[in-house]
This record gives structure tokens, sequence and C-alpha cells, in this order.
């Protein structure tokens, strides 16, 4: 018998599914950290944190915090029909689905069956995992936690990612900030900022290193690649086991880079677009 349950609530989500995630923490360190920074807060209306069950086991998670896309984990292809039912039966409108590219795929297929529009192929990711930093040296300047005194510069920095990775991938000032209390966001500093990034999404054993980017002056001199190197270093030094970060695999240079620090493949993600049918525009 196949299920999709549905918790009350990220708490509620994490005692059904947290040992389950945590059997692969890494690979799933996206959703185990959404639904930890949830866990105390009221459940919105449209939220959805719901195990996929077979036989009365977990065999995978889906996630959604509107307006964003559907988080799926990998699950039993035999399940994918009653995610996508349930979804299509529950959102008028989803933007995408993101997951293991069968699992995403079918999913999407299904709900274009359900609601009509069309899906296509969208950004193919890979996920990475780091537990030991290979030094980069021969790199000036260090890196530094970003203060509220780099707010300008690093709004402007926010919207030239969103500009490299995609429009829904703009680091928004509330974000920023966000990052700036909780002494996650970074620059590499030499003699003035010349690269960001940010270190979040802890679990028990690892984080999610992101939102690395360098303005075009500055690029093609290894800055970003000694920001990483440098984080990741601290997030290892600070008790972590581990961390994770998502490329774009449109992007060689990245993935060459984060390789030669240190980082090793895990697993892939395929982010599917959704276009509804025209009655629903």
């Amino acid at each position: 018998m196949i299920e999709v349950v549905v918790h009350a609530g990220a708490l509620a989500f994490l005692s059904r599914a947290e040992a389950w995630l945590l059997l692969d923490e890494a690979q799933y360190n996206l959703p185990l950290s959404l639904a930890y920074a949830r866990a105390t807060s009221e459940a919105e209306p449209d939220t959805l944190f719901a195990t996929v069950e077979q036989s009365g086991s977990v065999v995978g998670c889906v996630i959604r915090t509107p307006p964003h896309k559907l988080w799926v984990t990998a699950m039993p292809s035999s399940t994918t029909a009653a995610v996508a039912a349930h979804v299509a039966d529950r959102y008028a409108q989803i933007p995408s689905v993101l997951g293991p590219r069968g699992t995403a795929e079918a999913i999407a297929a299904g709900w274009v069956s359900l609601r009509g529009g069309s899906y296509r192929m969208g950004m193919h990711q890979r996920i990475y995992r780091l537990d030991r930093v290979v030094s980069i040296t021969g790199r000036s300047g260090d890196s530094r936690l970003v203060t509220l005194k780099d707010l300008a510069l690093l709004r402007r920095w926010g919207a030239g990612f969103g500009e490299d990775a995609g429009a829904e991938c703009v680091l928004e000032e509330e974000s920023i900030v966000r990052l700036i209390e909780r002494d996650q966001l970074f620059v590499w500093d030499d003699g003035r900022p010349v690269a960001m990034t940010a270190a979040q999404g802890r679990t028990p054993s690892g984080c999610r290193v992101g939102f690395v980017y360098t303005p075009p002056p500055e690029r093609g001199r290894g800055y970003a690649s000694a920001l990483v190197a440098d984080v990741s270093q601290r997030m290892l030094d600070s008790g972590l086991a581990f961390c994770v970060l998502y490329t774009d695999l449109a992007n060689p240079a990245s993935n060459s880079i984060y390789q030669k620090i240190g980082y090793r493949p895990i697993a892939d993600v395929m982010d599917v677009a959704l276009v509804a049918a025209k009655s629903q525009t």
C-alpha cells in the first residue's frame, strides 16, 4: 500500500522522517535543514511536509514552502503517481519539481497529465561533499565575516549572483541581513571585498556552502576557491564532519574548482520546470 502522509508541520515531519533522512545526511542536507529551521514555528496553511510510505515504511519525502518549488527525495518509481496526484490536488500551480532526475520528471509528468500544461528540463545540479580541505595557497588576502557595513555591496552582489544563477536565486536583502546576523556570510578581503560565500543549513554533522560569487572584475584570480576552502575549513574546525554544496553542471569551471579543494560528487538533482495550462495563468 502506498500513502502520501501529510504531517501537521516540520516538527511532526521530523519525528517521522528524520531518521530516514539522516541515513544519507549529506545528500539530504537541504530538506533536513529546512525542517529544522521551521520546527519551532507554527505550520503555514499551504506548506507541505509529507512522507511517502509503502507498507508502513518511509521510502521518500516531499516538501514545499510556497511560493517555492516542490522538493522531492529519491523514491520508488511505483510511488511517483501517488505523489503527483496529491500535489496536483493540493496546489493549483507550482513552479518546478527538484529532485533526482527520474523521480522529479515522473512527478512533473504526472502533474501535467492531471493539471495540463507542460514541463521542461531545467538546471542539472550536482551535490558535492567535503570531509577534508585541500589547502589553497598563494592567494593574497583572507576571509572574514560580513558585517552590516558591507550591506550595500552585498545587496549588489546578491543581485549579481541571481543574474548568473537564475532569477529565482537572487539573494535578497532580507536574506543577506539574516545571514549576517547569524554569522553565516563571508567575504574574501584583499584590501577590499572580492568574493562572497555563505555557510548555512546546519544538520547534526554538516552544513551547506553556497551563494558563491565573485564580481566580474575580480574573476580569474582564485579568490572564490580560496574563500570556499577557508570557510569549509572553518566549518570543519567548528566540529562538523562535512560540508556540502550544489553546483550547476553547465558550469564546468566551478565544478573543477570545488573538486580541487576536496569536494567529491555524491548525487545529482534536476530542476524540472512546470508550465501551467493557459486557462490557469
